[in-house]
């Protein structure tokens, strides 16, 4: 442990980590500086859902009548209003049948698909029989309010940590060579073992930067954002919804989650996610002696595989796209939906889990792997 610590001890004093911190801090600054429009009427919002409760129902537009005029106000009473319960009656087989028919060179995916929205069916049905698609969460503001925070700043926030976790590894890794340590500690075999500490303080070091990342991005969000009335409220509200592959659907999880247990969930997922990559780092700085051109082979398999996803979708190559589509890169670029059904990019339940845990056992047994060539590799 305490090796460990001595690790994180070299990184954390390390200038150029806190300026990039800094310059994280500043662009996410800028992303709430362009919502900033809409935080009065949000506000206000929330405000009358806290006096009134989250369920839409007769007491509920009784009493947001009853409140001084407002254009906020207006708006929320006229949405709420029109709002019935679609859950009810909606048809989740002409998703399925849209999805079917785009993969229908692949009778296999075509089959993983049928099988995924036979279980997004059973889950509308519980939705419609709960009412909890009568949830108000934030009215008119609901779809830019959710895909702000899950799609833009938490996912800026995600990539920004997983760039500064994998560089961060690499420092970790390159640290020896630039200080000229590496002769002496590789020259025992106890010296060797050490790469594999370095590795456990990469990935401590990336939840520890994601915690850091979020805490410094999301306080001033909810410092000016008012959350207070609707915390409690259920994503799956029929005010909230998702756009894929040229479809509007609604926002359907896989359970049911409050607004605070998506942002949990969200951000444990962020912080795993972030675990990946620098694991995924620690493989390549331990396999290769020189910083830079690990840094170069991370980058082309991160940008890589985002490109071999789109080439194998274009080609129509389905069982491929669907194993390529576990890829850390796609799961992030999904982050405004996940533990939803995804579209294409998904073909069963809560699938972004499964690839963060399959990503994270691969990276594990990458970083042994390469952790025992490392201890018999001759680096003279």
């Amino acid at each position: 442990m305490s090796l460990v610590m001595y690790e994180l001890k070299k990184l954390f004093l390390f200038p150029a980590l806190w300026a990039f911190v800094a310059c994280c801090l500043v662009l996410n600054i800028l992303f709430l500086a362009g919502q900033w429009y809409d935080r009065a009427a949000f506000n206000e919002i929330s405000g009358s859902v806290s006096m009134l409760g989250q369920r839409i129902d007769g007491a509920f537009l009784s009493g947001l009548a009853a409140l001084p005029e407002t254009d906020s106000r207006d708006a929320l009473l006229k949405a709420a209003g029109e709002l019935k319960d679609e859950f009810d009656s909606y048809d989740v087989g002409r998703l399925s049948a849209y999805y079917q028919e785009m993969v229908k060179e692949s009778p296999i995916v075509s089959a993983w698909m049928k099988r995924k929205y036979e279980k997004v069916s059973e889950r509308v049905k519980t939705l419609g029989a709960s009412d909890k698609g009568m949830d108000a969460y934030a009215g008119p503001l609901t779809y830019q309010s959710h895909q702000f925070l899950f799609g833009t700043l938490l996912r800026a926030v995600t990539a920004e940590s997983c760039i500064l976790s994998a560089l961060s590894a690499l420092y970790i890794y390159g640290y020896e060579q630039t200080n000229r340590t590496l002769p002496y500690l590789a020259s025992s075999r106890t010296g060797r073992r050490l790469w594999r500490v370095k590795a456990v303080s990469g990935v401590t070091a990336a939840v520890l930067i994601f915690c850091l990342l979020s805490a410094v991005s999301l306080c001033p969000y909810f410092l000016f954002w008012d959350y207070g009335g609707i915390w409690n409220a259920n994503v799956s509200s029929l005010f909230n919804y998702l756009s894929a592959q040229l479809v509007v659907r609604p926002f359907i999880t896989w359970t049911d989650f409050s607004v605070a247990g998506y942002l949990t969930a969200s951000l444990a997922m962020g912080a795993a996610l972030t675990a990946v990559c620098s694991a995924a780092a620690s493989v390549s700085g331990i396999l290769s002696r020189n910083a830079y051109i690990a840094a170069l082979t991370l980058t082309l398999c991160g940008a890589g595989g985002a490109a071999l996803t789109s080439f194998l979708g274009e080609r129509k190559w389905w069982v491929a796209y669907e194993a390529s589509c576990f890829h850390p890169v796609i799961l992030w670029f999904d982050e405004g939906a996940w533990f939803t059904e995804s579209g294409l990019n998904a073909i069963a339940p809560f699938q972004e889990c499964l690839g963060v845990c399959l990503n994270l056992a691969l990276c594990g047994l990458g970083i042994l792997f390469a952790a025992r060539r490392f201890g018999r590799k001759d680096l003279m």
